[in-house]
């Protein structure tokens, strides 16, 4: 036998050579919020530093630091993803099933019993 060792588990991930938050482009929409003093003046601190660590203008690394952040959070909170799965299927469950189309009857055969059908068997 082949004592070939092979690498198990996942590949080692990049290293990180800037900031994460400049991962994602969507679209934008704009949203006035507020929050702690101490919140906001480290958030601009860190959208410098995004600025400072790339070519990206302040207003951009605020937007994308911001958009990460909620991300982030909505990814990892268990109870949250739950509740959209569930709303999920509760949607899908109330679209209704469409059933295939029904031929029309005139293209069906008269069923058993009935004068047309005792007429082909006279030959009339």
């Amino acid at each position: 036998m082949d004592n070939e060792t092979k690498k198990r588990g996942r590949p080692k991930a990049q290293p990180q050579s800037g900031p994460l938050v400049l991962e994602g482009d969507r679209a934008h929409v704009t949203m006035e919020i507020e929050m702690p003093e101490a919140t906001a003046e480290e958030l601009k601190e860190y959208a410098r530093w995004v600025e400072l660590s790339s070519s990206v203008a302040t207003r951009d690394a605020l937007g994308k630091t911001v958009a990460f952040a909620l991300r982030d959070v909505f990814k990892r909170d268990r109870l949250w993803q739950e509740r959209r799965r569930k709303g999920a299927d509760a949607e899908t469950s109330r679209t209704p099933k469409t059933s295939p189309p029904t031929s029309p009857t005139a293209s069906l055969p008269p069923p058993n019993g009935t004068a047309a059908s005792r007429g082909s068997d006279r030959g009339i």
